[in-house]
């Protein structure tokens, strides 16, 4: 996008911002009944976008594989967290509309420093939690090269530039060979995420059910910005066009900008999920759409020349070009925001531990926390000194639970009964 005009910045209209945990119990159920049906049908495809190089975090390995140490499978990654999910969906699609034959088509976007070992990697995970490969397609992004901070290319090897994966945004270029197997397979409705995210609840049918009922072509998902100055970008109205306003690019009296009940007037921090139809997804992969390229500083293993030694630098050395999977906002006529409770939905793995935020230790914290609110929400209260983690092979949201559910903690599968019995209480609380 360009620079914005700022007397021409708004925020998205109520009408067109639904919250999640405003809605009534007869609403989500309505919209959890039409978005089980779309997947009964086999209409709902997921896309995860899995290319990124992981920079911040300092992994060898593509982030998606990595072990979150949860126990509770022997590949135990965001991968297998997100393959869970999905299979969990398709049992209770089936549940539901007991004469389909549910379907959720899983497309994987890897890049050249990712693909080979998420491509073993998925195989592993897709055979523990009961799916198949035919489901999977698996598609590369593009990589560009990267610069110096003089603009001038940087090498990997005497006779070969570094290059890094083009964005998130990268996706539209490389999704347009699928589109026609699409298409064929009868995708109507797709949920787009970034691999990082723990709680990402994948192919929500909340979410492809509330889209469906509204009509929306794209959708945003969103969560309550509190703090004028926290670094999220914000989903808000330029000229009557939808767009992510940066938060390095929103001036202080817009951020500060206060709604009659209190809340920021831009408060829709966006979090990298999305929501396309096929329409919608089909006229944004067109070779006619040009989205802009954005800079970024970050840290670019090179070779030094003197020694024939690869350099992994410790900070921003260099410029990558990336493109956003938000800039096709425009293009959208009937957009949607929806906004999730951040404790709910949202914990990324970005930073190395070291950090103390967005990193592994917090990824488990936060999963440990909506686990036990599962729990107690259906009766169950366990000692908090140990973790407590449910598989969502057995609930997708928190549905279905009891005291023989099978959960992990410190690594040992256990059920919630011998838990119970163990700290001398063989009672839950329903």
């Amino acid at each position: 996008m360009g620079n914005p005009c700022f007397d021409q910045i708004s925020p998205i209209s109520h009408d067109r911002h639904i919250v999640k945990a405003d809605l009534d119990l007869e609403t989500k159920n309505k919209y959890w009944s039409l978005g089980l049906k779309a997947i009964s049908r086999g209409e709902v495809g997921a896309i995860v976008m899995a290319g990124g190089q992981a920079t911040r975090l300092g992994a060898v390995e593509p982030k998606g594989t990595l072990s979150l140490g949860l126990g509770l499978s022997s590949t135990d990654s965001l991968f297998w967290h997100q393959a869970a999910r999905i299979a969990r969906l398709l049992k209770l699609a089936k549940k539901m509309y007991p004469d389909s034959s549910p379907t959720i088509p899983w497309l994987v976007m890897t890049s050249d420093s990712t693909g080979e070992e998420t491509r073993k990697h998925l195989i592993k995970v897709v055979k523990d939690v009961g799916l198949s490969m035919d489901d999977i397609i698996i598609f590369d992004q593009a990589e560009i090269p990267c610069f110096d901070f003089n603009g001038k290319f940087m090498l990997r090897s005497r006779s070969s530039i570094a290059t890094a994966p083009d964005g998130n945004g990268g996706m539209y270029a490389a999704l347009r060979p699928v589109i026609p197997k699409l298409k064929d397979l009868g995708v109507k409705y797709f949920h787009v995420y970034c691999v990082d995210n723990i709680l990402c609840r994948v192919a929500d049918p909340h979410l492809i059910g509330c889209v469906i009922d509204m009509d929306a072509d794209c959708a945003g998902t969103t969560v309550e910005k509190t703090n004028p100055s926290e670094s999220v970008g914000v989903v808000c109205l330029e000229s009557g066009h939808v767009r992510v306003l940066e938060y390095s690019e929103i001036p202080k009296e817009l951020a500060e900008k206060r709604d009659p009940n209190g809340k920021l007037s831009f408060r829709a921090g966006s979090v990298a999920m999305h929501y396309f139809t096929m329409e919608f997804l089909e006229k944004v992969c067109d070779e006619s759409v040009r989205l802009p390229f954005h800079v970024a500083k970050k840290k670019v293993p090179y070779v030094d020349l003197n020694t024939d030694q690869l350099v992994k630098p410790t900070e921003p050395n260099g410029i990558k070009l990336e493109q956003f999977v938000f800039d096709v906002f425009p293009h959208a006529k009937r957009f949607l925001v929806w906004e999730v409770l951040r404790n709910e939905e949202f914990s990324p793995l970005k930073n190395a531990e070291h950090v103390g935020r967005d990193c592994v230790s917090t990824c488990r914290r936060d999963f440990d926390v909506e686990c036990r609110r599962w729990l107690s929400h259906s009766g169950i209260e366990l000692p908090k000194h140990n973790p407590v983690y449910i598989s969502p092979l057995d609930s997708y949201e928190g549905e279905g639970l009891s005291e023989d559910t099978r959960v992990a903690t410190n690594g040992i599968i256990k059920e919630i009964r011998e838990l119970l019995i163990e700290n001398g209480d063989v009672h839950n609380n329903s």
